[in-house]
């Protein structure tokens, strides 16, 4: 009975620990006049965690990359994100980029496909977003590839595994700005976060492949935590590399 009431104890001593865990609303921040950093917050180790994604103003329509931090229970982070949208912009939400089938990517699109917003990714992605049990974006993008709406080009690129089997970045050109998702570590980060379906071997040369590529940019937006310049993307290559070679 002593060690049925020891866990009984525990548990709801870790529950009520997980409950009081406070969960900031979302927060939106302009990068310029055309392009803002969306950012909603999930629980990861028992800590609120932000995690960011774009919302990209054009001509014929907003275009999101990666809807807010859900789940496929719960999807108030990306309802938040569309009502900003609809109160500040004025404008529909024409398209959303998911960027790799993670909840902090995907978990909103039961949320998105509701409202009308078209949901797109890599192949890859989409069956990996049906096998964590959530509906399948459109999977249209190449691994590369150049379109525009509104007068915006936006470049979905992959540049090869690294945090997950199917991470892309997405460059704005005219922008000059990069957001990197979670393949791409804040300069404020020195740890790699959650490696559950990284792919380390591989991650150096993929972030070698993004910063060939995009060397020109002058602002790189990371999944989580603060965006900086293009130091993030050498950070990046810097902080796999020395993992790696502590587990040798």
């Amino acid at each position: 009975m002593r060690s049925f009431l020891t866990v009984l104890t525990v548990f709801l001593l870790r529950y009520g620990q997980a409950q009081s865990v406070s969960v900031p609303k979302l927060l939106v921040t302009p990068l310029n006049d055309r392009v803002y950093v969306h950012t909603t917050y999930g629980i990861y180790n028992n800590s609120a965690v932000p995690s960011n994604g774009l919302i990209i103003k054009t001509n014929e329509g907003i275009v999101l990359v990666d809807s807010g931090w859900d789940s496929d229970t719960s999807t108030d982070n990306t309802r938040q994100i569309l009502k900003w949208v609809a109160d500040s912009l004025h404008q529909p939400v024409r398209l959303c980029i998911v960027t790799h089938a993670h909840d902090d990517r995907v978990g909103g699109i039961r949320a998105l496909q509701k409202a009308g917003v078209r949901v797109v990714s890599t192949k890859l992605t989409a069956q990996n977003a049906v096998k964590r049990g959530y509906p399948s974006p459109e999977s249209i993008l190449p691994n590369d590839t150049t379109f525009t709406i509104g007068n915006e080009p936006i470049r979905p690129y992959f540049p090869g595994a690294g945090h997950t089997d199917d991470n892309i970045v997405v460059w704005l050109p005219n922008q000059k700005i990069l957001y990197g998702g979670c393949l791409i570590k804040s300069v404020a980060v020195f740890g790699m976060g959650n490696l559950a379906d990284a792919n380390l071997k591989a991650w150096p040369e993929s972030m070698r492949n993004v910063i060939k590529q995009f060397r020109t940019a002058q602002v790189v937006v990371p999944g989580h935590e603060g965006w900086s310049d293009a130091k993030a993307l050498e950070h990046t290559l810097q902080l796999v590399t020395k993992y790696n070679a502590s587990k040798k």
